[in-house]
């Protein structure tokens, strides 16, 4: 409201665009657009999922699908923006490898569930070396069996385990 009596003074009177916000309206931070910003989250969530699916499956899993989702959702709306969205494709690939990755290591673990807790238990219980050395004897030739591997494969990696 004015001070002096009379009518109110016009927005371009009071030294402001008619066009622009009202007085008062904090301004969003500089930077890239929202846009490029969600083009870029899915990058990092790409990077990370590809990262974790090869330590922390289930969390790779979860991980890549919302690198999916946020950068198809960047790249649709730089589209109808007729912007860009720097690192949503990078990120898509990232998080479908990351997806991908862990799909396959949860498969594989549903696949080789008895064998694998029959091996962690059987390690638990085991006191000295020859008892891991027996737990490996007894259960390697079973995974091997299972994932049609030559005999002896298990031993050459089944450290990872």
């Amino acid at each position: 409201m004015s001070e002096q009596p009379g009518r109110p003074a016009h927005p371009v009177e009071q030294g402001r665009d008619p066009a622009g916000p009202p007085p008062g309206t904090p301004l969003g931070p500089p930077g890239p657009p929202p846009v490029e910003r969600t083009g870029r989250r899915a990058l990092w969530l790409g990077i990370v999922a590809l990262l974790t699916s090869l330590f922390f499956y289930p969390l790779g899993l979860v991980l890549g699908v919302a690198a999916l989702v946020i950068g198809i959702r960047a790249r649709r709306r730089a589209r109808t923006a007729r912007g860009a969205a720097p690192g949503a494709v990078p990120g898509i690939v990232l998080g479908s490898v990351g997806l991908a990755f862990s799909a396959l290591s949860v498969a594989l673990t549903v696949f080789l569930w008895p064998e694998l807790s029959g091996y962690q238990e059987c390690l638990g219980a085991s006191n000295t070396g020859a008892d891991k050395t027996a737990c490996k004897h007894e259960f390697y030739p079973k995974i091997e069996k299972k994932l049609d591997l030559p005999a002896g494969s298990m031993d050459k990696y089944g450290d990872l385990l």
